[in-house]
């Protein structure tokens, strides 16, 4: 018997119905009801339906052609061979704003529920984890919407700025992109402009620098018009901060659109990125042809009744994005309005190029009542797609298996079940085997804690990859390889011979993560953010890296198999010292990656819950925390917190800068063994600098009375309240005049929702605008109850680490690289004058070696020390507060060390 809505449903139908996708995605509109989709158990429901147009073929001539080259690892400059080399996967976000007549305005296709949105959290997780999973393994992605959350958006364009040429043989081609936005029903960007066209083997050049909006992370497309009369290796030039990138692409293909390349940090304006098209080839007779260089999402310039969404690009349909993409109206808008459902899959088949080795998964959330996952598949009156079943089946065992081993024993497996639906119907699509996943019920309150978690949405995003992966070896009759899980523990050291080392710990092998590494990428990078191309190191766990001394080296890792590359580890760095030792660790301790952390969105449709990796943990907090330490000169290197309990901190430091960032009681910002390992350092002299808004939240509030104990007696500090209630702050006493704020409109990386307000009898040296004290400075401690990489200006950090430092380590003068370069060994690393290490008349060394006091000898605060000349001015009450901290100190200061050996607090 048909449930109410189904016979209402039905009844609609058949008396004004034109197509049932149309009318299902009305009903639903804001509204919660039953998925959209309920082709399912409907008897003759299909029949209900148009027969659409035929899907225009974009690509006649495609037949025959070659295998995909590999795909580009998302997030490592460069290409990825693996699993899914010379495979494509098309991938449905599912749905997102689209204008319904109905209510007279654009509205999501889902309604807000426990403070998400169906339309949202899935192609969030799409978007930062199932596409990188895929072409980390080396499959080319194509997706039926925006894929970059960015909301800035640059072109350069040849019917625009920022083109150039450069050689002969250049002339006009057919149509292309122009940027005519916003963009009606009826109107198709990639046939407003032109192309050029130049001989693929003649040596010219044709040239795009876009002018970036704003520093940050964008994703990199260019298009071209395809004719069978190009070439199959168009090569590609990127330079960009961390290097240059070769990309090949086959112009024959895949032209009149956007083809996504990579995704890289950028810097504002036109000096940090150069993409250049370059006719090297060895194809004689072939063309390459020249259109457009995008950077960024942007906006939504789609418009229906004359207005436009005013959301980011990503949050948009597919009946926008496909548009934007390209795609003729008979796939977009057959009927006169479109078709949201069948927009997905037809577009799919249109942009799809005969003989392309292909998949289908569209990534959904189910409703209705229920919890659990199912995999739908077509069932109907047309001929299922070969390949389909598997699919299916494949990608319903990998999420289920990893959800019951990973987050729930019983969770609930729905199945694989069989549909009419839109998007896995051969009507519209019937070129690749397809499948619809219903993850978790949006509208089950358990269920929904699931779907908004991150890591959930990453174990999920992994569990299709992995059956995607099965899917093709059962195809080709191989093996299936799963590309490796990250490496864990980095750390970026001083050795033993006082050059750097980094080294790492093998991630989680086995169902359901990846199967193991075999060998390691190193990547390098300058600034922390933009990286080179990495180097494979082979099966190690340590390497050396090349530095000089005062060299700042920012670094992480990725693990390789023949399944393909891993994600990135964790950013790591170091500033080699010529001493052979660095006077501060950076400890690593934000690990946390919750719901918590997802920052609230005052969307049209309500509070929602949003996730952004960039805005809640990019795991990237070394550079903050690195640079300042070198503004000040002083030298650092970094490890992640699991690495402590190998290293002999007392021997190794003199000072943990601890970012324990947002880390809060789900993951412990200071476990009992780091509790141990802190305290035995505290007591032996070393000093500490902890910053993070949840520490005393974890430790006083809602720890053990030995928690609250490590806080009172190591950390010097107990919790007076739990959120601040503003992100200003600004230094008073040896910090005064420098302003703290950190809001992510003052800069922060993100937003620090629940900033720690202290109570404590050290010296207070920051409060927040509400008046709480936000940083205190003791006897070597200094604790803040905000995490330091969220002050958003990069010369209050080194402002602060410029006064604190010296008095953190009281009579100690960091080393200064010599000008010869030499490792100091010597006496040579000895200070110029400059920095308080000689008489300071002269600016020569003294006969001690410099700025390196012989052991025994107190370094007097007046004589400097302090790293000033290299970092931020700071007031002129640090001098009162050392001469104040030097009274009150119960331990000796800190002598200067010989190379070689580290120097401790008393």
């Amino acid at each position: 018997m048909l449930a109410p809505l189904a016979l209402t449903l039905l009844s609609l139908a058949s008396a004004a119905s034109p197509d049932l996708d149309l009318l299902l995605e009305a009903q639903a509109g804001q509204t919660v009801t039953p998925h959209v989709q309920l082709g399912e158990g409907l008897p003759g429901i299909e029949s209900l339906r148009f027969e659409p147009p035929p899907v225009p073929e974009k690509e006649p001539w495609a037949a025959g052609r070659g295998a995909l080259p590999p795909g580009p690892a998302a997030d490592h400059p460069g290409l990825t061979l693996g699993g899914l080399t010379g495979k494509a996967v098309y991938v449905s976000q599912c749905h997102g704003w689209q204008w319904y007549d109905s209510l007279g305005r654009f509205s999501t296709q889902r309604g807000i529920l426990y403070d998400t949105v169906e339309d949202f959290h899935n192609p969030e997780g799409a978007n930062h984890y199932l596409l990188r999973y895929l072409e980390n393994a080396g499959a080319a992605t194509f997706t039926v919407r925006e894929r970059d959350w960015n909301p800035q958006m640059a072109i350069a364009d040849n019917d625009g700025e920022g083109y150039a040429e450069s050689g002969g043989g250049f002339e006009a081609g057919p149509s292309g992109f122009e940027d005519t936005a916003p963009y009606g029903v009826t109107e198709l960007p990639f046939e407003a402009g032109t192309t050029r066209r130049f001989p693929a083997d003649g040596g010219g050049v044709a040239t795009w620098i876009p002018e970036v909006p704003s520093d940050g992370y964008y994703a990199l497309y260019v298009s071209w018009d395809s004719d069978p009369s190009n070439s199959t290796a168009a090569h590609y030039r990127i330079t960009h901060p961390g290097g240059v990138i070769d990309r090949v692409f086959d112009q024959t293909v895949h032209g009149s659109t956007w083809q996504y390349v990579e995704h890289l940090w950028l810097p504002a304006g036109v000096e940090g990125l150069t993409v250049e098209l370059v006719a090297d080839g060895s194809d004689a007779g072939a063309w390459l042809s020249a259109d457009a260089v995008r950077v960024g999402g942007g906006m939504d310039d789609i418009e229906r009744h004359g207005v436009t969404t005013g959301r980011p690009r990503w949050e948009s349909s597919a009946l926008h994005y496909t548009q934007f993409l390209g795609a003729p109206a008979s796939v977009f808008n057959y009927g006169g309005e479109g078709y949201d459902p069948s927009a997905r899959s037809r577009w799919a088949k249109w942009e799809h190029p005969s003989g392309e080795d292909a998949v289908y998964l569209s990534w959904h959330s189910n409703a209705g009542g229920g919890t659990g996952t199912s995999t739908y598949i077509y069932e109907g009156s047309h001929t299922r797609t070969e390949g389909s079943l598997e699919l299916g089946s494949n990608v319903q065992d990998e999420l289920v298996s990893a959800i019951r081993a990973l987050w729930d024993g019983g969770w609930s497996d729905r199945g694989v079940r069989t549909a009419s639906f839109a998007e896995v119907s051969p009507a519209y699509n019937d070129e690749m085997p397809s499948a619809l996943v219903e993850l978790a019920f949006h509208d089950h309150p358990i269920d929904t804690d699931l779907l908004k978690h991150p890591r959930f949405r990453q174990d999920a995003a992994r569990a299709m990859y992995r059956g995607i992966v099965r899917t093709f070896a059962e195809f080709d009759g191989a093996e299936p390889a799963f590309l490796p899980e990250p490496p864990a523990d980095v750390a970026l050291l001083h050795d033993a011979d006082g050059a750097l080392e980094l080294s790492w710990s093998p991630g989680l092998a086995g169902d359901p993560y990846g199967d193991p590494a075999t060998s390691y990428v190193v990547y390098r990078s300058a600034d922390g953010r933009s990286w080179d191309n990495g180097t494979d190191v082979g099966n190690v766990i340590a390497v050396p890296v090349e530095s000089e001394p005062g060299e700042v080296v920012y670094a992480r890792v990725a693990a390789r198999n023949r399944g393909g590359v891993s994600f990135p580890s964790e950013v790591v760095g170091a500033r080699r010292s010529p001493a052979g030792h660095a006077e501060v660790l950076v400890v690593l301790g934000f690990d946390r990656l919750g719901t918590n952390l997802l920052w609230e969105d005052a969307s049209p449709v309500g509070e929602v819950r949003r996730l952004d990796q960039h805005r809640i943990n990019n795991f990237d907090h070394a550079v903050a925390h690195g640079d300042a330490v070198a503004a000040a000169g002083w030298y650092f290197e970094s490890a992640a917190d699991e690495r402590l309990a190998e290293l002999d901190l007392a021997d190794r430091s003199m000072l943990l800068f601890w970012n324990a960032g947002e880390e809060s009681t789900e993951d412990d910002t200071f476990s009992a063994e780091h509790q141990a390992l802190v305290r035995d350092f505290y007591a032996e002299g070393g000093a500490l600098w902890v910053t993070g808004s949840e520490v005393l939240w974890d430790l006083d509030l809602r720890g053990s009375d030995s928690d609250r104990s490590f806080a009172a007696e190591v950390l010097g500090v107990t919790l007076l309240e739990d959120d601040a209630g503003t992100w200003l702050a600004s230094g008073e006493g040896p910090l005064e005049g420098v302003l703290l704020d950190f809001g992510e409109e003052h800069g922060a990386p993100y937003p620090a929702e629940w900033p720690d307000v202290l109570t404590s009898g050290d010296l207070p040296i920051a409060r927040y605008a509400t008046g709480g004290v936000a940083a205190t400075l003791g006897d070597g401690r200094s604790h803040w109850g905000l995490p330091f990489e969220c002050v958003g200006s990069p010369e209050a950090r080194a402002a602060a680490t410029t006064a604190l430092l010296p008095l953190l380590v009281p009579g100690y003068t960091p080393p200064v690289v010599p000008e010869d370069g030499g490792d100091g060994s010597d006496g040579s690393d000895g200070s110029d004058g400059s920095d308080g290490g000689g008489d300071g008349t002269d600016g020569t060394a003294d006969e001690t070696g410099g700025g390196v006091e012989p052991p025994g000898t107190r370094q007097p605060a007046e004589q400097g020390g302090c790293g000033c000349a290299t970092g931020a001015p700071v007031g002129g009450a640090l001098a009162v507060a050392m001469a104040l901290l030097a009274v009150a100190r119960r331990r000796d200061g800190a002598r200067a060390a010989p190379a070689g050996e580290v120097p401790r607090r008393g």
